[in-house]
């Protein structure tokens, strides 16, 4: 199961409502926070999750509402006996910026810190997933991620014992993709079970639109993505930003599943769930997204336990695709 947890919906101002920039996953068994703005940790508490549940911060630009929040973690972590190696995924120019911040406030750092460069294509490569990177457009130096499950094949138990295979070593050679041999019949993993699609989720920010977005974003299973501007795309352009009607076409072409929409301008406060009604009303699986809102996927199903409503899927592990339920 995989969760993702809003913490900061708003731009670069906060709001009454709205933090600054942060999102956290838990990605299997690897926890993965996207962007650190001001009040994040804070935000963690109130959903119930340790600072000690990070393994992974990825930072798309140096700005404060993306960063602020850098100094509580870490003062945290080295009073909470934090005994992991911290992974840092951080544009190249900014790496001194980060170390000048833990030398600034005087933080005793106790722990592991693995700094990664942000690049363009593969950056981390774990057992059951990896992180790509795109550089963006933006007014200084930023970078967009994905995470994506790696494909796997999947056995059907029954059919397993249909054709008796018990053996540990056959199976594991059927789950590397290899062809077996039981009783003078050959047997592949197509025989018995199928290569199960993994989920991709894919974060963009603080950009101008640009063709290469779409490709970027390709089969995501989630799409999260800024919308600092509403039917404004000349305002987004100048402030090199993306407006709703630009996101939506990366969404609508990229054959993307379900897009959440956050990092919102603060002008938008007063009349955001008039937006909300038009948005979700004529664009199929968009939703705007508020702090704290969550989503939950697993094998079978994707839960949005949204602020004013849940929304659930049914998630066809072998094709990727989804179908709302409700």
């Amino acid at each position: 199961m995989k969760r993702i947890i809003i913490l900061g919906t708003s731009s670069s101002m906060p709001t009454k409502s709205r933090n600054h920039p942060g999102i956290f996953i838990k990605f299997n068994k690897r926890g993965i926070l996207l962007d650190c703005g001001e009040n994040i940790q804070r935000q963690l508490r109130i959903m119930k999750i340790s600072p000690t549940d990070i393994d992974y911060i990825l930072i798309t630009h140096w700005h404060g509402d993306h960063i602020l929040g850098l100094p509580g973690i870490f003062q945290s972590l080295s009073s909470m006996n934090y005994n992991k190696k911290l992974n840092i995924i951080i544009p190249k120019e900014n790496i001194e910026n980060l170390k000048g911040i833990i030398e600034d406030f005087i933080i005793p750092i106790n722990f592991d810190i693995n700094i990664i460069e942000a690049k363009e294509g593969l950056i981390v490569d774990e057992e059951d997933f990896q992180i790509y990177g795109i550089k963006t457009k933006h007014s200084t130096i930023s970078y967009s991620y994905y995470i994506i499950e790696k494909d796997y094949i999947k056995l059907d138990k029954d059919l397993l014992n249909k054709y008796n295979i018990k053996n540990k070593e056959l199976i594991k050679k059927l789950k590397e993709g290899k062809e077996i041999e039981i009783n003078g019949k050959k047997i592949s993993y197509k025989d018995i079970g199928y290569i199960k699609k993994g989920i991709k989720i894919t974060y963009i920010t603080d950009t101008m639109f640009f063709d290469k977005l779409i490709d970027f974003a390709k089969d995501s299973t989630i799409l999260i993505s800024e919308s600092t501007y509403f039917f404004q795309p000349d305002l987004a352009k100048k402030n090199m930003h993306m407006d709703f009607l630009e996101v939506r076409e990366i969404f609508n072409r990229s054959n993307s599943k379900i897009l959440l929409l956050t990092h919102f301008s603060q002008r938008y406060e007063e009349e955001m769930e008039n937006i909300r009604k038009d948005i979700e009303e004529k664009n199929e699986n968009t939703y705007i997204l508020d702090d704290f809102d969550e989503i939950y996927i697993y094998k079978d199903k994707i839960e949005l336990k949204l602020k004013r409503k849940e929304i659930i899927y049914k998630y066809d592990e072998k094709t990727g695709n989804l179908l709302r339920l409700n």
